[in-house]
Formats: structure tokens, sequence, C-alpha cells
């Protein structure tokens, strides 16, 4: 297929055929003829796809607050202090929830650094509208000064307005004080 005869429909095909990065496509835009690789091509559109994709991020970095919770439903975490990311989705670190401003597929990834009591167990969820979407497991605390860490993900189906958050509580029917050293949240569609 000679440069003259591709147009942008054909892309999908020629992906899977034999273009290369070298070869020049011939495109017209407004009536002006433009001469593009399709190496060029592939790296603006790549490079558009990361920088409007919406990402939102939020963690705590300063200082270690401590939150009680008890065992009979989930409670927000409530624990963030910086907004690291916030690119088409709203982060807000006064309600510690980031809200979803593009229906999609997202992944919600969390890190938690934490310090409880000896022998007793916090479970970790990530929530939407205040409700567990997924459990994240529970974690037996160590004590005083030896905090643990669990790390997990999710991919979802996402709507405009849904609001994202981490939760916890104690694994039994009592309360548990959570020191947290890190936490963060990340929210971002695939």
């Amino acid at each position: 297929m000679a440069a003259g005869d591709i147009v942008i429909s054909n892309l999908p095909e020629l992906l899977e055929g034999s273009i290369e990065d070298g070869d020049l496509l011939h495109i017209v835009h407004a009536g002006i003829n433009h001469n593009v690789t399709f190496g060029s091509l592939r790296e603006a559109v790549g490079a558009s796809f990361y920088t409007d994709r919406p990402l939102g991020e939020m963690s705590l970095i300063t200082v270690a607050p401590t939150q009680t919770f008890d065992g009979s439903v989930f409670t927000k975490v409530e624990s963030f202090d910086k907004i690291q990311y916030q690119r088409n989705i709203d982060v807000d670190i006064d309600t510690d929830t980031v809200t979803i401003e593009q229906d999609g597929n997202y992944r919600v990834t969390t890190d938690i650094n934490a310090e409880f009591p000896n022998n007793q167990g916090a479970e970790f969820a990530i929530m939407v509208d205040g409700v567990v979407a997924e459990t994240l497991g529970t974690l037996q605390g160590r004590g005083v000064g030896k905090p643990v860490f669990i790390s997990a993900g999710d991919i979802d189906p996402y709507v405009i307005g849904q609001e994202i958050t981490l939760g916890a509580k104690d694994d039994e029917d009592g309360s548990i004080d959570i020191i947290f050293h890190k936490v963060r949240i990340t929210v971002e569609k695939v």
C-alpha cells in the first residue's frame, strides 16, 4: 500500500499489518496536506492517551494519625493529607474521597502501612459510595513500633459521581486503634 493510499480509517488494519514506524502517511486536514511518519503519529496518540487519562491519588505523608474503628461496619479511613495527582478526577483530602468524573473502567490500588496492638486484627476494604466494593483482607497487629503492610487493587467499571474511599474495621466485635504511618489510594482509568 502506498503512502498516498493510507487513510485514517485504515489505521486499525495497518496496525495488524506490516506498517513500520518510518512509513510515511499522507494526511489531509482542513485542505492542507501533511506527511507524517507512522511512528510520530503513534507517539502523539500515546502521549494524548496518558495526558488525558483520569488519574487521582491521595496519600498520607506527614503525621501518623490514630483512628479508632469498631467491628460492626467498615468506616472511612480519614488519614489523607496530600493530593499526589488530580487529573480529570476529583481528589478531596478534606473528605478523604476520590470522585469519578468520567464513566469507564478504573483501577483502584491502595498501600497501607499501619500499626496496631499485638494479636488484634484489622480488615481493610475499597468502598464505593460508602459500600464495600472489594475487601482487601485481614491483618494481624504486631504491637508498638512494628507496623504491618498491605497492598491491593481491583479494576471495576465506575460512573460519574461515584465516590471511592478506603475503609477499615476491627475483625472482631470490639474496637481497634490504628496508627497509619503511610496510606495511599490511587484511582486511574484503564
